[in-house]
Parts: structure tokens; C-alpha cells; sequence
């Protein structure tokens, strides 16, 4: 505390007064903050002591790059093996290990979070299943550098990961995961991504965690993509994006009045104390690229609550024009700051540590002044929802964002249109009027599949009973859309897209036509047909 007040040029009293009111502004808890500002200093001794890049990574004031892409086996081995990918450097320490994330087969995603260096990122596959990851279980080794010059917007993407058959490495120890916890698996998400709103991984502690160690938070929530159910292609995906501090349950109202029929819920979970700009490039990366998360061309809606909007509109500036990204249709920000805050300023001037999000949520900072660098896309229609606390006063705004920051100028010119309530910053979220009002922008969206097709979806599938020997993938397409693609395959729908009469050829017996799963599709068709004729004999 002595650090802060010998740095503030007013009296003691006035000293603190600010640096609480910034803290009460921010949504920040003073005891939270005091406590990982000691947290900090201790980094910072400890790196003076004794320097590592574990401890650097953790390090508020230091740069730390985000390494991802997949886990590919060409060969088919390790199909629904755990693994572990873990990061080696040499740089303070031999061997050290940086940072490690498990998951289990292969075609899946990974995500290191790691300081600048050149690191050694193997690859283990625990073959012999006893929840150990030996030193002769190495089933890929790659080597990366990692610094500003290769990723400027601090993300190194697409960094794929090639599976071979195991090696020893004798100078490595064996690697034991923390917690027994299973992580659960996806046909389509990465492994862990599948949760229910109540786990633990959404508890406020871990928001926090966020906000003030965006390094453990990684290593907790590696992904930031989560969902609550396995993907189904025919829904319209509704992407959440919390706030500085917040977290995915703060939007529970709206989410329960989702049809779940029509939409599903995706959620962008992220270390809201970082830099805004990689976080906007992860947001692109995971939801617009098509790169991690494909859409088969279905339109997306993007919700996003106070400084989540901002990580929004910046990833919006980084489309690309290409062919395969997915594109959102609807964009709704709450309560957002799109102006930038003054308390923000205040923060980064007088704070004991400063979050990196304080810098960019500046309202004269680099990162607002550039935020509107382009216009919105013309296919996106923003709805911007903002707040006020008192009806006599609404320039005050909703008690955290003021009212000119939420109605920013560039801002609300590209708006499709705005919606204001008269509430604070938070319980603008559980306004009726205005989950109303998103739940009629959500259903403009025009699904690519026509209302007829989604009426037979509807339908649902059969009972896994008769057709167990299929591929875990296919047994779950014949639950839940079984009846749907008989229908195409009889003909009392016609196909609308062109995988689906490539469906119809590979049924047809042509040769030479159509995918593994295309031909496992038709398969279960003949095999569907065969039984019902037992059935009706």
C-alpha cells in the first residue's frame, strides 16, 4: 500500500478515496485486489531470485502468447487415448516445464499459454493407461519460437502437432495430472469443452482467478470455448461473452428462454484481466475463423455484457473476407463501455498493479482509439441494449459505464438499432424487456435448413438398441436426427445442400463418391430399411 500512496501527489485521504472509488467503479473488491497485488510483488521477487518462465507467465506486467492448433494422426493411432501436450524450455531452467494441457484422442484442439522463448512441445499418449505420462511415452516433438515478431497479436495459431509412433526421451519426468477429474469428450469441441452451467470451472472464484492471474486461469479453462450439450448442426449457435470479472451463469435468464430447438449455447470463458486486442484475436480464431469451430454456413448471434462487447466489435474488425468464416448475424451488446471508461485511467495511473484490461478500456487509450478503425461488416446487425439508473439523470448511465461511454458515437452509428432500460449494469442482464427483445433479434436469423427439414429434426431419432455397431459419432447422428435422414434418403425431403447429394450418390452405390461417415450414413440406411422389412413381415 506504501507503494501506491508515495506515488500519488494528493493527500493521503484523497490517495485513497480515488484508488477505492476506481475499485468500486471497475466492479473490483479493494481485499481481492490488495491481495493479488501482494500476489504480484511476490512474482516479482521470486523472479529476481530465482527467474523461471512458470513464474514469468503469471507475471501481470509481462507478455505471454497463446500457442494452439490440433492434435493430428495420420495414421489413426492414439484414437481415444489421454494425452497430455506439454512446453519445455530452456531458457532460466533445464527442462522446465512451462505449461501442460490434457485431453483425450486425436482431431481435437490444444492451447498453451507461454511466456517469449523457444520451446520443445511434446506430445504423450498414456499407452499403458495407468494415468501417468512416462518419458518413454513421447508420441510427437516439436520445437517453436515464440516472440512479437512471429505473433504480433500475441496468438500463435494453427501450430498442428503430428502424431508418430512413441520414443523415449530419457532426460524427461513422468507428468501426473493434478486433478482425476474426467474431462469430457466431443465429436466436434475440444475435449473438456462439454459442461453443465454449475460446474465448478463457472464459480466466481475462478472469474476472479481470471481477472488478476489470467495464467492459472488458463490452466484451469484452457479452451474458452465451452458448451452444455454436443453439437447438433441444424442450430443457430448463440455465443455469450461476459464481462471484466464476469462469468457465463450471469446469463442464465436469457439462455433458460432459449428455444432449445431452434439455438445452442456457446460461450467464450476467458481471463477478463488481459489484453483485450489477444483476447479479440482469440474470439476470432475460436467462433469467426472456421478454422477451430465450423457452422456450415448457419448465421450466428453474439451476446456480450460490458467489456465483452469490446473484445467483440475488435474481434469484428479482424474478419478476414474469406471464404469458410462463419459469420454472425446478430450482435448484442448490454451495457458496454464503447467509448472506453475514465476509471479505467484513473486504474492504470494510481493502481498498485494494473490489469492489462484497464489499459485498453482506457477511453484515451490506443486500443478505443482504434476500435472503430473499420465499420461493422454489412451482413452483422448490432443491437445495442444500454442502461440508467436514474431516470432524472441518465447521463450518469447504469452506475458503472455512463451513459455517453454505452452510446458511443462511431458505435451508434453502426447500430441496426438501440434499447435502453431504465436498471443497472448487471440487471440490465435479467430485463425482461430486453431478453424479450433478443430472443425476437435471435429468431430473424434464417436457418439454412428450410422449415420442412427442421420439422422432420425435430422428429428426432431411434433407439441405439439395433445399431450398436457403429462408430460412437454415427450412434449419436441416429439418436437424434435418425429420422431425418431416412426422410432424405427415401426422398420425402429434398436435399438443400450439396454434402446431402453427395449423401444420396454414396446411397446410390456410386463409386468412388463420399466420406468414411457418408458411406457409415448410408450403411445404417440399408441396414434401417432391412429391419423395418423384418419388422412389418
Amino acid at each position: 500500500m506504501l507503494f501506491f500512496i508515495s506515488r500519488c501527489p494528493m493527500t493521503l485521504s484523497m490517495c485513497l478515496r480515488l484508488f477505492f472509488l476506481v475499485l468500486l467503479i471497475m466492479g473490483v473488491s479493494a481485499c481481492t485486489y490488495l491481495k493479488y497485488a501482494a500476489v504480484q510483488k511476490h512474482y516479482a521477487r521470486i523472479q529476481n531470485i530465482d527467474p523461471s518462465q512458470v513464474n514469468l507467465k503469471h507475471m501481470l506486467d509481462r507478455d505471454t502468447y497463446f500457442v494452439y492448433g490440433k492434435i493430428i494422426s495420420e495414421n489413426g493411432l492414439y484414437a481415444n487415448t489421454e494425452m497430455a501436450v506439454a512446453a519445455y524450455s530452456d531458457k532460466f531452467k533445464k527442462r522446465e516445464r512451462v505449461d501442460t494441457m490434457f485431453l483425450r484422442g486425436t482431431g481435437t484442439h490444444y492451447g498453451l499459454n507461454l511466456p517469449e522463448g523457444r520451446y520443445s512441445i511434446l506430445v504423450f499418449a498414456d499407452i499403458n493407461n495407468n494415468k501417468i505420462f512416462e518419458n518413454t511415452e513421447v508420441v510427437s516433438k516439436n520445437e517453436v519460437n515464440v516472440n512479437n515478431e512471429l505473433a504480433p497479436d500475441k496468438i500463435l495459431s494453427r501450430t498442428n502437432l503430428k502424431l508418430s509412433y512413441a520414443q523415449s526421451i530419457k532426460t524427461l519426468s513422468a507428468i501426473t495430472r493434478k486433478h482425476a477429474t474426467e474431462l469430457s469428450t466431443s465429436f466436434y469441441y475440444p475435449t473438456g469443452t462439454i459442461r453443465s452451467i454449475n460446474d465448478p470451472i463457472f464459480d466466481d472464484n475462478m472469474s476472479i482467478l481470471g481477472m488478476y492471474d489470467p495464467a492459472s486461469f488458463l490452466e484451469n479453462a484452457p479452451t474458452m470455448f465451452y458448451a452444455l450439450e454436443e453439437d447438433t448442426s441444424y442450430k443457430v449457435p448463440v455465443i455469450f461473452v461476459h464481462g471484466i470479472g464476469g462469468n457465463i451463469r450471469s446469463f442464465s435468464p436469457i439462455i433458460e428462454k432459449l428455444d432449445p430447438q431452434r439455438f445452442k449455447a456457446w460461450f467464450f470463458y476467458y481471463p477478463s484481466g488481459g489484453d483485450l486486442d489477444q483476447l479479440a484475436s482469440f474470439f476470432y480464431d475460436i467462433f469467426l475463423s472456421g478454422n477451430v469451430i465450423g457452422v456450415n454456413e448457419i448465421p450466428m448471434v453474439v451476446v456480450s455484457h460490458s467489456m465483452g462487447g469490446l473484445v467483440v466489435r475488435e474481434a469484428l474488425n479482424k474478419y478476414e473476407n474469406k471464404a469458410g468464416e462463419n459469420k454472425v448475424k446478430i450482435w448484442a451488446s448490454l451495457a458496454s463501455p464503447l467509448g472506453g471508461l475514465s476509471s479505467a485511467e484513473k486504474g492504470v495511473k494510481h493502481g498498485i498493479i494494473v490489469l492489462p484490461s484497464w489499459r485498453d478500456l482506457n477511453h484515451n487509450g490506443e486500443f478505443i482509439s482504434r476500435l472503430y478503425r473499420k465499420p461493422l461488416p454489412d451482413f452483422v446487425d448490432h443491437s445495442l441494449y444500454y442502461a440508467y439508473e436514474d431516470s432524472n439523470n441518465k447521463e450518469a448511465g447504469d452506475g458503472v459505464v455512463p451513459l455517453a461511454s454505452q452510446l458511443h458515437a462511431s458505435a451508434k452509428a453502426d447500430a441496426y438499432n438501440t434499447f435502453g432500460v431504465h436498471g443497472s449494469h448487471t440487471s440490465i442482464l435479467e430485463d425482461n424487456a430486453v431478453i424479450q427483445d433478443i430472443l425476437a433479434e435471435a429468431s430473424r436469423v434464417k436457418n439454412i435448413f428450410p422449415d420442412s427439414h427442421l420439422e422432420i429434426i425435430a422428429k428426432g431419432g431411434f433407439d441405439i438398441g439395433p445399431y450398436k455397431n457403429y462408430s460412437p459419432r454415427l450412434q449419436h447422428a441416429i439418436q437424434n436426427i435418425g429420422k431425418y435422414v431416412i426422410a432424405l434418403a427415401d426422398g420425402d425431403i429434398q436435399p438443400f445442400h450439396p454434402k446431402q447429394k453427395v449423401f444420396l450418390r454414396v446411397l446410390e452405390g456410386e463409386a468412388g463418391v463420399g466420406s468414411a461417415i457418408d458411406k457409415e450414413y448410408a450403411r445404417f440406411v440399408l441396414e434401417y430399411r432391412e429391419n423395418l422389412k423384418r419388422e412389418q413381415e
